[in-house]
């Protein structure tokens, strides 16, 4: 039998352990609004701390973070059925079954105390469009409408670049690109110098793509193992430039509206005619979306230049998408809208989108040249 003091001893181990996670919680919603200190924490401490593990688990041919998923749904699946026959055999059921509930909230305290201040902290930071100096305005109609053309020209130029089947449909061979991204933000860089000109090859997701479709999601990016994660499931076409996306959360853009378009920009500026096409593919669905909603007109208009390979890939898209349409990418959807609101993205789920503005900034001059 425990002694009381024994008991009160282990009662105050338990306490202490949960000390450092509640504090640095409650230092995160002090400090973290500060944009000094989010600077300095990001720099310093978050970014680093990504960077090495994303280069030691860089080594490993699989997704570290689908491996961590599972371990972590296995160790719940475990603790449970163990807390559970605990209790049964117990003598005092109540005392077993906190126990066995406190360890596992303190283990979700340490997980979400890494992901605020190795992560949350980052969208505190100064953005890419503070480092940049771009600075963008409402768009008028004739601007949106001049920039939205551009692309789609250039899509529909640069859609015979790549290797297609006998249908015309996407063919590339993914392996090929996703080992020619480590140099990706080369050209981007020359700009941007707080872009770093190379990246850590991103991982291809085997089990959980499927599953991403489902949830709407492309890819992703993992700041407990510092992976870069691909949908291999999604239609190639947009593949990379998707990777370009997010390797720019490598590079330190981590608002999805600016990881967009930097995405974008560093494919087009790649010179690598996969992701030069990909680039002015995804832009120009940011753009025609943008430009449906406010001047239909225009929009159909300028949907006669998109033929050949592109309208291939376009339809494959559309179609691909369309089939995943259901409540869980719905509940997905308000979940991640709810997510990236929390992070201080106003516009949630619509951030993927708003990279118009910034597209159309940038682009303009081009466009009108």
């Amino acid at each position: 039998m425990e002694t009381v003091e024994k008991k009160n001893k282990i009662a105050l181990k338990k306490w202490l352990f949960a000390a450092p996670p509640v504090i640095l919680i409650i230092l995160f919603l002090i400090f973290s609004g500060i944009r000094p200190f989010a600077n300095f924490v990001t720099n310093y401490f978050s970014r680093p701390v990504k960077n090495f593990l994303g280069t030691v688990f860089s080594v490993l041919p699989f997704s570290v973070m689908e491996l961590e998923y599972i371990a972590a749904g296995v160790f719940v699946i475990w603790h449970v059925i163990r807390t559970v026959v605990l209790t049964v055999k117990a003598d005092k059921h109540l005392a077993v079954l906190l126990r066995g509930a406190l360890t596992l909230l303190l283990t979700l305290l340490y997980i979400f105390c890494f992901f605020l201040w190795c992560f949350a902290i980052d969208y505190r930071s100064d953005s890419f469009t503070e480092k940049s100096g771009i600075e963008t305005a409402p768009i008028p109609k004739e601007d949106l409408r001049a920039v939205t053309e551009y692309f789609l020209k250039n899509a529909a130029l640069h859609a015979g670049d790549v290797s297609r089947d006998a249908e015309g449909h996407w063919a590339e061979d993914m392996d090929g690109y996703i080992s020619s991204s480590k140099g990706l933000y080369t050209g981007l860089n020359q700009e941007f110098p707080f872009l770093s000109a190379s990246s850590r090859i991103p991982k291809k997701m085997y089990l959980f793509s499927r599953l991403s479709s489902h949830m709407g999601f492309t890819g992703v990016y993992f700041p407990f193992s510092g992976e870069s994660n691909i949908n291999i499931d999604a239609p190639g076409c947009l593949i990379p430039c998707t990777i370009a996306h997010e390797l720019a959360h490598q590079q330190g853009i981590y608002s999805e509206t600016e990881a967009n378009f930097v995405g974008v920009a560093a494919s087009i500026s790649s010179g690598d005619p996969v992701y030069v096409y990909s680039g002015y593919l995804s832009g120009a669905i940011y753009l025609s979306n943008a430009l449906y909603e406010t001047d239909p007109d225009a929009w159909r208009e300028l949907s006669a230049l998109i033929t050949g390979p592109m309208l291939i890939d376009w339809r494959d898209n559309n179609a691909y998408w369309a089939s995943f349409a259901g409540p869980i990418e719905e509940v997905s959807s308000k979940v991640y809208d709810g997510y990236l609101k929390a992070q201080g993205q106003p516009l949630g789920i619509r951030s993927y989108d708003a990279c118009v503005e910034l597209l159309v900034t940038y682009y303009l001059k081009a466009a009108t040249a």
